[in-house]
């Protein structure tokens, strides 16, 4: 009986390899590219050559990072690999390297996206990876999200040699403005697994609405220059969360002064400022709860400036509760794990909801 079963298995790996169609590699050339500040940008960073004189340069070299930008595609593949070359040898020691370099895959099933399957990279610079295998063949929308923490050069998307691969025909994301969201590492993703579990990620698959990311690990500091190039982005709303890179004199000094610039350039279109997110060792270090404490009473002090000088477009979401109260939430105390950004992403998620109605 052992022996016809061996029989058995090895037919059927047989007709399962024979069954598989050789992978055809395509351009992305053509296919809707979201998470890109200007229209007129053509690679994977988020902003163009012409804006580097203007930033500092940590913010800057940041910017080149593919953070947030992600690829719509139509498919009736069985299988979808992809090659992709990343720019360095960069590591974190929290934070995991599929997030830093891998690809992150999503599918609409329902009028709802769903984890595919990510791209994991095993290379210093090229990568190539089989995603996923054994689809049913039937014209799927997929969304695939680039590294979080890497430049990312190219992108070829890898499917059955007869396979079609095409735009998406009828996507959620058109004729809808984007959210932009400025920030920090946290912002940025640190720590998720993956590119596709950033919270401002979470919050495009789950509003349907495209997210711009000027997350910016260590340099989310209020710069008035961040101010104008935002306001130079038609937005749905911008959304404010750099309480983690500033001190409390930061804090009182650039809060308004930012808010204000971003509102004279955009009279009406809404800003959430988020307060700072309560750190679980905060609990029992009171010099660094009162640091927290300081920052987000300058936030709030700046957002009730701004309502009682008539602005009826601007907003704040306070940090309790935001990321959880049991402790769970980071991978250092500072930066969230995945529990942590699906927490926050709830919370900005339900709050842009009434924005945005």
């Amino acid at each position: 009986m052992k022996k016809y079963t061996l029989l058995f298995s090895a037919l059927l790996f047989v007709f399962i390899c024979a069954a598989q169609q050789p992978i055809k590699f395509h351009s992305i050339q053509g296919l809707t590219i979201l998470g890109r500040a200007f229209p007129t940008q053509t690679t994977y960073r988020r902003f163009p050559d012409s804006l580097e004189s203007l930033l500092r340069k940590p913010v800057w070299q940041l910017s080149n990072n593919s953070t947030g930008i992600s690829v719509c595609f139509e498919t009736n593949s069985t299988q979808i690999s992809a090659k992709w070359k990343t720019g360095s040898g960069v590591q974190f020691p929290h934070v995991a390297a599929t997030l830093v370099k891998g690809v992150d895959l999503y599918a609409m099933d329902n009028n709802q996206w769903y984890y595919v399957g990510i791209g994991k990279p095993n290379n210093p610079v090229y990568q190539e990876a089989s995603i996923i295998k054994g689809l049913d063949g039937s014209v799927k929308q997929y969304l695939m999200y680039l590294p979080d923490y890497e430049n990312t050069d190219s992108l070829l998307l890898g499917i059955d040699s007869n396979a079609m691969i095409q735009n998406v025909t009828n996507s959620v994301f058109a004729n809808k403005k984007p959210i932009v969201f400025y920030g920090t590492s946290i912002v940025q993703g640190a720590s998720a697994m993956r590119s596709g579990m950033a919270y401002p990620a979470i919050i495009e698959r789950g509003l349907q609405t495209e997210t711009i990311n000027l997350g910016f690990s260590g340099n989310g500091q209020l710069d008035s220059m961040l101010a104008v190039i935002m306001s130079n982005i038609d937005a749905a709303c911008y959304v404010i969360d750099c309480g983690p890179n500033l001190s409390p004199e930061l804090a009182v000094e650039r809060t308004l002064p930012f808010l204000k610039l971003l509102r004279q350039n955009k009279p009406t279109t809404p800003i959430l400022l988020v307060a700072q997110i309560q750190y679980p060792t905060a609990r029992f270090i009171s010099s660094l709860d009162q640091k927290i404490k300081l920052i987000n009473q300058h936030f709030n002090k700046a957002y009730t400036t701004l309502k009682k000088e008539g602005d009826k477009n601007i907003y704040y979401l306070p940090s309790k509760g935001i990321i959880g109260e049991d402790g769970e939430g980071t991978v250092d105390g500072v930066h969230l794990t995945d529990l942590g950004f699906y927490r926050i992403a709830n919370a900005i998620k339900k709050k842009l909801q009434t924005i945005l109605k």
